[in-house]
Order: C-alpha cells, then structure tokens, then sequence
C-alpha cells in the first residue's frame, strides 16, 4: 500500500468504527412496546359459571349495576370465599426489531387512590398470566365474556411498593409472544387475585390506560450480524485469504515414513492416501513415540486439518484426505487437448514405428533366390 493511500484507508476504517454503535443503537430503538387497552370482568355479571344456554329465567335477570368500589378511571381484581370474583387484563403491544433478543419486559401499574378501591391490598397475591384469546376492552362485563388465561405457559406475580405501585416481570412471558420459532399470540395479560394467598375478602383496583399510569418497560438487544461470506462454505484455494499450503519439512516426512513403516505390521498406515475418504487413519511413531507426529499435508480445501486425540497404544488420529480429483483440477481447453494428442501419438505410432511397418504385396526374387528355391525343393 502506498503512502497516499494509507490516510485514506484509516479514515474510511474510523468512519466503520463510528457507524457500527449507530446501526446497533438504532436497531435496538426499534424495538418498542405500549400499553393498548384494559378492562376488568364481574363473576356476578351475566350468566353465572356452569349456566346453560338458553336460560328462560336469564332475559329477566337485571344486570348488575357497576360497583362503587371500582372507581370509573380503574380496573380491578378481588377474591372472596375461596374464589375470584372480579378479574382485569391489560392488553401490551411487543415489536422488536429483526434479529433483537428480549432482555426484559416489566409492567408497571398504579393503585387507584379511590376511596373504598382497595381492600387489604398491601397483603394480597396477584399473578400475571398469558392471555391465550383476543379479547376487547370491558368494564364490570359479563364474566362469560372475561379472557381466557394459561398461568401454565408463564406467570408473574406482582411486587407492590410502598407508593402502591406494583410491578410485574413478564420476560419470561415476552420471550414467548417474541419467539420465532413458535410464538404465543400477544394477547397481553390476564390480573387475577389468588385467593389460597390473600386475605379474604381483597381488592386491588388500578388506575387504567387512559390515564397513563399504565406503563410498559421494554430492554432489547441488538441481533449480531453474521459475517460476511457466512454460509458459502469453507474459501476455495484460488480465492483471496485462503491460508496458504503447509510445507512439510524434511525431518517431519522422515519421521511420518518411518511410523509409516513401523505401523504397517498393525494395519495402520500415515498415507492420508491409502484409505478412503472420511475414515481415520493411525500411526505410531518410530520406536514408539508419537510425540510430534502430524498428518501430511493433503490438498487444500480451504480448511486446515486438526489431529484428534489417537486410542490408547496408538499415535495421533491422522484425517485420511480425500482422492485426488485430477480431472476437477485440469483447465477445459487442456482436458480438449489430451483426446487430440492421443490420437496423434497413436496416428504417428502407426506411421513410423513397428505398425507402421509397409507389408510388400509381392515378393521379387532373383536368379539366385530361383536357384536356391528349386534346389531346396529337389531336396524335400
């Protein structure tokens, strides 16, 4: 490289360095996440659990009217008698950015400050469980109509803080809605009170989305790029940066001949040669020490061979190399050239050598062939 150019190669390599954090920074901003909407649902609220269909008694039955413990900007959850009687949702809208991974995913929700709108909260357990079903926005809705929840997928039970704020940890359920293999519908989360856990009776209402306490905390990473060239397969020898061909020394091909000899009686040979390809050779070294003993090198295909550790009594495990592929080798118009010389060698061994040799059609004989002829015939 001359010195002109140096400078700028350095420039453009700072101007890599600088870009790179930018691209990262900015495929990690493209992940986001939101709070899209809410709701809670009334065990009391229209068809009872296990009521058939086509109640005649159910048309008469008033709905009931909202409760004045759920203030009307709140959502709520709340158990009784061993059971849940109020249950709330909260929709979360997850997007990262191709090749992010989720690091975290927190929900952060805050205590209605209503009066009568929580009920021994401070002591009370709510999970967090995936919602498995759309569902749309509710309030004091039929409990028929609630979101169907799977706390067998992942759960989250919230912490409460002093403030009344409480936080769930839904990474474990984030990664599923952001798995790309098998992703889980992103249905947010369905708010339930456990009641084996809490005091009863308990209620803890939130403040809703509209409010904008409702906040949804998102961490990912930036996906790694893969680097160029990855997935063609190992670098032929004619491209550029292959490593070049190893030269072995004259004491390395002494001692890898005489393990070659000496292994011979065992069957085992060092010609990465002799065997077929895929199969493993081995070789003792000469006077029992393998110390030192490496494979030949073999044709280049782009990457390196590594001994492996040999069985016990044995010299290394040397790779056998593949069968010399001439004809891969061997430029086009040379592989045309060779029928053509071969005939024209043929061609001239018909001409000048013993092939070629006339045959006379006739033989020309003399007096003194006539006279010999004929005397060896008087003597037969």
């Amino acid at each position: 490289m001359s010195g002109r150019a140096r400078p700028g190669a350095v420039l453009v390599g700072l101007l890599l360095l600088a870009v790179g954090p930018v691209h990262s920074a900015r495929a990690a901003s493209d992940s986001r996440s939101a709070p899209t909407q809410d709701g809670w649902w009334n065990r009391f609220q229209g068809p009872a659990q296990g009521e058939p269909e086509g109640n005649p008694v159910r048309p008469f039955v008033p709905a009931v009217p909202k409760l004045p413990t759920v203030p009307a900007d709140a959502i709520a959850t709340s158990a009784a008698a061993g059971q849940v009687d109020k249950v709330a949702a909260v929709g979360i809208d997850l997007a990262l950015a191709d090749g992010a991974t989720l690091g975290g995913l927190t929900l952060r929700l805050k205590e209605s400050p209503g009066g009568g709108a929580n009920a021994r909260s401070e002591a009370a357990k709510v999970t967090a469980c995936p919602a498995t079903v759309p569902w749309g926005p509710g309030q004091n809705a039929a409990w028929r109509e609630r979101p169907v929840a799977d706390c067998r997928l992942g759960s989250a039970d919230g912490a409460r803080a002093a403030d009344g704020t409480w936080t769930f940890d839904l990474t474990a359920i984030g990664r599923l809605w952001a798995d790309p293999a098998a992703p889980l519908a992103p249905n947010g989360v369905v708010l339930a009170a456990d009641p084996a856990a809490s005091p009863s009776p308990v209620q803890v209402s939130w403040l809703d989305v509209d409010t904008g306490n409702v906040a949804v905390e998102l961490t990912a990473s930036p996906g790694v790029a893969a680097p160029a060239g990855a997935g063609a397969g190992p670098p032929r020898p004619d491209q550029a940066g292959a490593p070049p061909a190893q030269v072995p020394t004259r004491a390395h091909a002494d001692r890898v001949a005489a393990s070659a000899f000496s292994a011979s009686a065992a069957g085992f040979s060092a010609d990465p040669f002799a065997i077929p390809s895929g199969q493993l050779s081995f070789a003792a070294a000469a006077g029992g020490d393998a110390a030192g003993v490496t494979a030949l090198p073999r044709p280049s295909t782009g990457a390196e061979a590594v001994p492996t550790p040999s069985p016990a009594g044995h010299g290394p495990v040397l790779p056998a190399g593949p069968a010399v592929d001439f004809w891969e080798h061997v430029p086009a118009p040379t592989a045309l050239l060779v029928p053509v010389a071969a005939g024209l060698a043929v061609l001239i061994g018909l001409v000048l050598g013993p092939m070629g040799r006339p045959s006379p059609v006739f033989r020309r004989e003399g007096g003194l062939s006539r006279a010999l002829a004929r005397r060896a015939a008087a003597i037969r």
